[in-house]
């Protein structure tokens, strides 16, 4: 019934074209097993290997660990990060073991993970707009304000915003697990290359003063070739150290045992499985390690425990509007 009422909202605010295009768009890449990026060298039909693979990859892996079942009071996940970059980049005082993500996506990992749980012992700090697959009564309090504070120009929710309000959920709630999920190192990537590419292609959004290639994603340039895969890597390993720097500072104000670990991972041009092409980014990607195994850092001893207590879920959680999580899940990739 919601799709009803999104197309009807589309038509009547945005033009029964409009309509057209998204409803093509989404089951484009609702019910086709071609991922959302690539570099269009594999043939249609090829892509449902993609489902063999993946049984073949929980078979050998596992499919996937339940974060919830684990054993932190605070689980930090950074969007999209991968568990070598990770161990690379990382300079924060811990333990580094690694997990099977239930998904390759935000999307198959707030739903295998979040969705339909009683979690009212936990509060939900949040910048990803998956957030709308979770009803208001599954966490004790869903925290969006990030998501309030999306930067239109870089078409991302920056990582200050997250710490910001982490620490204030921490002040908060001493006694509730907490979820704080950041965005990065997910596109559109900062730091010194992101801005160079910006500068270059406009990647992440631009002035509207200016036409050319508004909007367009970096994978999407990887994938046609106008983008170097190892320079696309530099500017999302830049990002994965912003994102570190803002996760240190975060920990600085919180207490208790502490974990960092990530949604998913992503792909840079990678070909794991035999007759599918190279894969890029992570959306409707089949399961792979670069995708599925995600870092699990246990934070040197922040203090004690936090003594945690189960409530009913806050009647006031905030509800964000639904058309722009829509723009911004479109912004992020997910047509």
């Amino acid at each position: 019934m919601s799709l009803i009422t999104d197309a009807i909202h589309i038509a009547q605010t945005e033009g029964f074209g409009k309509l057209i295009n998204k409803s093509k768009n989404y089951l484009a890449n609702k019910h086709s097993p071609r991922p959302t990026v690539s570099n269009g060298t594999t043939p249609l039909p090829f892509w449902y290997l993609k489902y063999l693979y993946n049984v073949w990859f929980n078979v050998k892996y596992g499919s996937g660990v339940d974060v919830l079942d684990e054993d932190w009071d605070t689980l930090i996940l950074l969007d999209a990060c991968r568990y070598d970059d990770f161990e690379e980049f990382n300079e924060i005082s811990g333990d580094l073991s690694s997990r099977i993500s239930k998904g390759v996506d935000s999307d198959k990992f707030i739903r295998r993970n979040l969705v339909g749980r009683d979690l009212s012992d936990t509060v939900y700090v949040t910048a990803n707009p998956h957030v709308r697959l979770i009803s208001n009564d599954t966490f004790y309090e869903i925290i969006t304000e990030p998501i309030s504070n999306w930067d239109s120009e870089l078409q991302c929710v920056r990582p200050t915003q997250v710490t910001s309000s982490a620490i204030e959920a921490h002040r908060q709630y001493p006694d509730k697990r907490i979820i704080v999920h950041y965005m990065q190192p997910h596109d559109p990537p900062l730091g010194p290359t992101a801005s160079e590419l910006r500068k270059e292609f406009e990647i992440g959004g631009a002035s509207p003063e200016r036409n050319s290639r508004r909007g367009e994603r970096i994978m999407e340039l990887v994938a046609s070739g106008e983008i170097p895969e190892e320079k696309a890597r530099r500017a999302y390993r830049e990002t994965l150290e912003i994102v570190l720097d803002e996760v240190s500072s975060l920990l600085v104000q919180v207490d208790g045992k502490i974990v960092i670990s990530a949604d998913h991972g992503e792909m840079f041009g990678e070909q794991p499985y035999p007759i599918l092409g190279k894969l890029y980014e992570h959306y409707q990607n089949p399961r792979t390690t670069e995708l599925c195994k995600v870092p699990w850092f246990v934070v040197d001893s922040q203090g004690d425990r936090r003594k945690i207590h189960s409530g009913n879920s806050k009647e006031d959680t905030a509800d964000i509007n639904g058309d722009m999580l829509s723009d911004q899940l479109e912004a992020l990739g997910y047509k």
